[in-house]
């Protein structure tokens, strides 16, 4: 052992162990036990968001502990609305932290763990979807590539948002190309035969489109 380190115990794991200091045939010892790391604060991310309605917003929740580290506790904690009238929040799984905005005003979006809990403002400006665009505009590509569209909302307020994730995506003609809806890869259209199709972004009663051509 390093000089001047002498009786310096470095814990390594959660448990007990039994520390023991020996001279000659002279032995003393004593319980150690090493705790967990406390859960200290959490922290609710993205913070202060504004967004008009019916616009899902996920929401994640960072822990820090005792220890300085941090962990994301997004599907371990309970989420709360403080007014569900303006946006709800999901515990369900595979969407836990995921606010939909419903109506104008401000909510506290909460996560709570234990005793613990963070949260941060969410604001529903009440903006309804006007139009929807899809781009490209009227692009080409060729039989057997891919190309990605994005759909940007339009809203009354004036406001634009990426809905590429938040749409359903559809081509009017399949056996010229397919869109996909999958996570991951929304919008992202296969060219299968040569000719054209439209390609239209929904989301409720709004959409929007455009016209895409396969080359050979």
């Amino acid at each position: 052992m390093p000089r001047g380190s002498h009786g310096l115990a470095g814990t390594l794991g959660v448990g007990t162990t039994t520390i023991t200091a020996t001279l000659g045939a002279v032995s003393g010892s004593t319980m150690l036990t090493v705790n967990a790391p406390a859960l200290v604060s959490i922290q609710v991310t993205p913070a202060n968001a504004t967004l008009p309605s019916l616009i899902t917003q996920q929401f994640t929740a960072t822990g820090t502990y005792t220890d300085s580290s941090t962990q994301d506790l997004t599907t371990t904690v309970t989420w709360n609305s403080s007014a569900p009238a303006v946006a709800a929040i999901s515990n369900a799984a595979g969407s836990r932290g995921l606010a939909t905005t419903v109506g104008p005003g401000t909510t506290v979006i909460a996560a709570t763990l234990g005793s613990i809990s963070g949260s941060t403002v969410l604001t529903s400006t009440g903006a309804v979807l006007v139009s929807i665009t899809v781009s490209p505009g009227t692009p080409s590509v060729v039989k057997g590539l891919t190309q990605q569209f994005t759909a940007t909302g339009i809203y009354s307020d004036g406001s634009t948002i990426d809905l590429t994730t938040g749409v359903t995506w559809s081509s009017s003609a399949t056996s010229v190309a397919t869109v996909s809806n999958a996570s991951g890869s929304n919008g992202l259209v296969s060219a299968v035969n040569t000719g054209t199709t439209s390609i239209t972004a929904t989301q409720g009663i709004t959409s929007g489109s455009t016209t895409l051509t396969v080359t050979p």
